[in-house]
């Protein structure tokens, strides 16, 4: 028969209600928000194939394969449900826990996949809207860093990896080769901190671009979405503080599972919505209505001051006359007073655009809409006319 948790762990303390239950309230929530989660990676295909390019992308793939781990994550809260999860501790068996733990460990190497596909998803799109840059590597390089090191430190501290589970019914059968609470929190903080690297990684591309201030602020706000999903982490590291100090780990684990799995369904949606042209390419029309409207009444105003049209109309005589002598100096003039030794240049202007160049400029236009963005390359030669 299988023992009781109060075999190893004792009485529950007093003013424990042993019949308080949040598991319901958790798999409601989790359940929810992996739908709406669902729904909008389905957007983002419906407005991916109905775009003037419809083939998907790295990017959409990515973002379409992060749902399989959230899922699968989804079905691990609702199983642990029955084994303690959002229950108090006191309430389970020894065997229940075996069984809760064991789920948890794989919840956790879930979790870490399911994290570093919507950070690729996130670091790829901005590869197809500004190209590779250096930044960008830098961010694939953190988020490789980041899985590989975290799934070591998980597997690594128990020793043997199966005392992680069979610890409550066999306290003696291994160890921790270091507290697995600061596995918790260094994982969670290091998650904070690559995530806020990530989201800064297209800012200087985007204020490199041919656009007004007001556009530039635009677009960043839209990129810097993924704030919400820092917070989610920030949340989730939260509750994580509670594990260091409580017994009741299985209470304490149901809103920490509830935020492991918001955390990246959050990700993901602000993955998604700087992919939705209709929001974008609307939120640019309105900032270019506003910029006319203001520059409009700029005009009104100033057409208002007699002495600015004054002013204006002595610049434009001023400038009439400046023509007019400029063209009798040369005027019949072959050689404009140059000797045959001498050398004469002529200076030209011309719009040159490399193939890279091209493609940017294509993905640009494609993501804000060509109204809203012109990158230009201009060089400027003189040619021997000796």
């Amino acid at each position: 028969m299988d023992k009781s948790i109060t075999t190893v762990l004792g009485p529950p303390p007093p003013g424990v209600d042993l019949t308080q239950d949040q598991s319901h309230h958790d798999t409601v929530v989790t359940i929810t928000i992996f739908a709406l989660t669902a729904a909008v990676v389905a957007v983002r295909f419906i407005l991916r194939f109905t775009s003037s390019k419809p083939k998907p992308s790295v990017d959409d793939w990515l973002c379409a394969l992060a749902l399989v781990p959230l899922l699968a994550l989804l079905i691990v809260a609702s199983v642990g449900n029955r084994y303690g999860l959002g229950k108090h501790i006191w309430t389970t068996t020894v065997g229940e826990m075996v069984t809760l733990k064991k789920m948890l460990f794989s919840a956790l190497v879930i979790y870490l996949f399911a994290l570093f596909l919507i950070k690729m998803t996130i670091l790829m799109f901005y590869r197809r809207i500004f190209g590779m840059s250096r930044l960008n590597w830098i961010g694939m390089f953190l988020s490789v860093s980041w899985l590989l090191g975290s799934l070591i430190a998980l597997v690594s501290c128990p020793s043997p990896p199966s005392y992680f589970w069979m610890e409550a019914a066999n306290p003696k059968g291994g160890h921790f080769r270091y507290p697995f609470y600061n596995y918790y929190i260094g994982n969670s903080a290091s998650n904070v901190v690559s995530d806020a690297f990530i989201l800064v990684v297209p800012i200087p591309a985007v204020w490199r671009l041919n656009m007004r201030v007001t556009q530039k602020l635009l677009v960043s706000s839209l990129l810097l979405l993924g704030l919400f999903a820092c917070v989610a982490s920030i949340v989730r590291l939260h509750f994580l503080t509670f594990l260091g100090h409580s017994i009741d780990i299985t209470w304490s684990w149901g809103n920490v599972w509830v935020w492991s799995l918001v955390e990246p369904c959050v990700g993901i949606v602000c993955a998604c919505l700087p992919t939705f042209k209709p929001i974008i390419h609307s939120a640019m029309k309105i900032e270019n209505l506003l910029y006319l409207r203001t520059n409009v009444a700029k005009m009104r105003r100033a057409s208002s001051l007699p002495h600015l049209r004054k002013r204006s109309t002595n610049a434009s005589q001023s400038s009439k006359s400046s023509r007019k002598d400029l063209f009798e100096i040369f005027d019949g003039k072959t050689d404009m007073g140059m000797r045959h030794s001498e050398v004469g240049t002529t200076s030209f202007a011309m719009h040159v655009e490399s193939e890279p160049g091209r493609k940017e400029r294509e993905s640009l236009e494609e993501y804000l809409g060509p109204m809203f963005i012109r990158v230009q390359h201009e060089v400027e030669w003189t040619v021997d006319r000796s």
